[in-house]
């Protein structure tokens, strides 16, 4: 079949097409069924992936642009679940109220920026740029590439998620703010969006930019991060949210001993994206726990990373997770596997990036080695099929 594919993009002179792009590697990492593949090929036209295969399987034909790569690992864009450096950080806590839906960051979104460059310097093409915790509902944030001229080049899905913190940070928004009258606020202020939501879909209502973006919430095509910490607090997250609500929700930090509550979170589906805290002091045992070990411990749990930049710089995200895997978490492959399908599966773009198969965007990252390995680095970067980054080029930039 790829005989075939492959040929015909060379072979059609009625029909002019855009230019097909070949990239061979020693290993290609797809983070799907295929696994790793030694001496492997990724096609690329129109900024997609048509093909992943071996490069044995393949015939290339005359005409077609060849990315050979050498000895190099060539694997998914990395994603980052949690960031808050796209854009202004000084416009990312605007605490008006406990809950704020109506507050966006696309408004503050900075292509171009130096975070952004060194984000892409580490391998990171994708990132949810999100409100910060200063109060329970900071807003919606937006899933965006990170590299871009242009706001309208960035973004890949505005909104991209409701930003929710349950207790810790919001605790400190004003005297006698505790956690009751937070719960029963951010439920509150749910139940309202969520039925506007309900009424506008029927025709009942008109339109309210204050609750608009309930409506992908209500449908399911947006998911709250939910900066949530510790046992108690994080399965009040996803009793309320997922259990009452039916929200597609997921633990965006699940730090110190939250992992407790890994085999509920895993059997109703809820994703964790860990971190930047990778263990906790378990003064019960007197051991240091490895938090992203304790989420593992659970049967199909979906587990990822993030760096909750600029908390962590996002160019360590690969760093995080080979904590995680140091502190129990399975091994580099599986830390690998979380920062890219796991990541794209808990922001529901797993339609759009993170791995490599066909039809996916050509979001690719050639690395030295493995990514989880802290002695690699980054050797060249491609967004949409366009690189975006070249080591020789471009230098180190961190």
């Amino acid at each position: 079949m790829i005989l075939t594919t492959l040929l015909a993009f060379a072979a059609l002179p009625q029909e002019p097409v855009s230019e097909l792009t070949v990239f061979t590697a020693a290993k290609v990492y797809t983070a799907d069924d295929a696994g790793m593949i030694n001496n492997g090929l990724v096609a690329v036209q129109d900024g997609d992936i048509v093909w992943v295969g071996r490069e044995a399987d393949a015939k290339i034909g005359e005409g077609v642009k060849v990315v050979d790569l050498g000895n190099a690992w060539l694997v998914p864009g990395l994603i980052e679940p949690h960031n808050h450096v796209a854009g202004s950080l000084r416009d990312l806590n605007d605490t008006v109220f406990l809950t704020n839906p109506e507050l966006h960051t696309e408004e503050v979104l900075e292509p171009e920026n130096p975070y952004l460059k060194d984000a892409v310097a580490g391998g990171v093409t994708s990132a949810l740029f999100i409100p910060g915790s200063g109060s329970n509902m900071g807003g919606f944030g937006m899933l965006v590439k990170t590299a871009g001229e242009t706001v309208e080049d960035m973004v890949m899905r505005s909104p991209g998620s409701l930003k929710v913190a349950q207790a810790g940070n919001p605790e400190r928004y004003s005297f006698g703010v505790g956690r009751a009258l937070m719960n029963w606020n951010t439920r509150d202020t749910f139940q309202k969006g969520l039925q506007w939501a309900r009424d506008y879909q029927d025709g009942k209502v008109e339109w309210d930019p204050k609750w608009g973006d309930f409506v992908g919430l209500q449908n399911g095509t947006v998911p709250v991060s939910v900066h949530t910490q510790m046992f108690q607090v994080a399965l009040m997250t996803v009793t309320m949210q997922v259990e009452e609500l039916g929200l597609r929700s997921f633990i965006d930090h699940g730090t110190f001993d939250a992992f407790k509550n890994a085999e509920y979170v895993a059997k109703i589906g809820v994703p964790v994206m860990n971190g930047p805290r990778q263990f906790w002091f378990d003064r019960s045992t007197s051991q240091i726990m490895g938090c992203a070990a304790g989420w593992m411990e659970a049967d199909g749990i979906t587990l990822g990373y993030n760096t909750d930049a600029p908390v962590i710089p996002q160019e360590e995200l690969p760093f995080q997770a080979a904590m995680g895997v140091r502190l129990g978490a399975g091994n580099g492959l599986d830390a690998l596997h979380g920062m890219t399908a796991n990541a794209a599966k808990a922001l529901l773009i797993e339609d759009q990036t993170g791995r490599l198969i066909p039809g996916l965007d050509a979001d690719l990252v050639a690395w030295t080695g493995d990514p989880v390995d802290p002695r690699s680095s980054v050797l060249k970067v491609w967004i949409d099929g366009n690189k975006v980054y070249d080591i020789e080029e471009d230098a180190r930039r961190y």
